[in-house]
């Protein structure tokens, strides 16, 4: 079953990646290569710590806490709302880490699921941002301006 939500996540990440590249701005551009990346050093975390969110983990921490970081500094450097959806998704990710770490007996498909679920309304975010940059710029385009 797992299997089967990572095989979900990567279609839905690299289907957003290339929307986004295509048609987004500079922000969402840059918004959804860091979550690739982060996505990729996460997996890698994993492999290297030889686990499956049993226990805590202070690798895939690290990448999170990266993650929530320029998430951060993106939406304080932003004149747009939408940057400000991503530190607030990556926050509650980072805290079920700490969860996991305050009670270990946590099961692991719960971890998990808590871990992957934030994955989700931040690719939303950052599509719909594209697209309403895009709708933006042809309504511009429409209006000779």
């Amino acid at each position: 079953m797992t299997m089967i939500w990572g095989v979900l996540y990567l279609v839905a990440l690299v289907t957003v990646l290339v929307i986004v590249l295509r048609i987004g701005d500079g922000e969402s551009r840059f918004a959804i290569v860091v979550l690739a990346v982060a996505s990729v050093m996460t997996a890698v975390a994993l492999y290297l710590s030889r686990t499956r969110f049993e226990i805590f983990s202070l690798s895939v921490v690290s990448v999170d806490l990266l993650l929530l970081a320029i998430y951060m500094a993106q939406a304080l450097r932003s004149r747009r709302y939408w940057p400000m959806c991503l530190p607030a998704f990556q926050l509650i990710n980072v805290i079920t880490h700490m969860a996991k770490l305050a009670a270990p007996e946590i099961v692991p498909r719960v971890y998990s699921a808590g871990q992957g679920f934030w994955a989700y309304p931040m690719l939303t975010v950052i599509l719909c941002a594209a697209l309403w940059n895009r709708a933006d710029q042809k309504a511009r385009a429409a209006r000779g301006g």
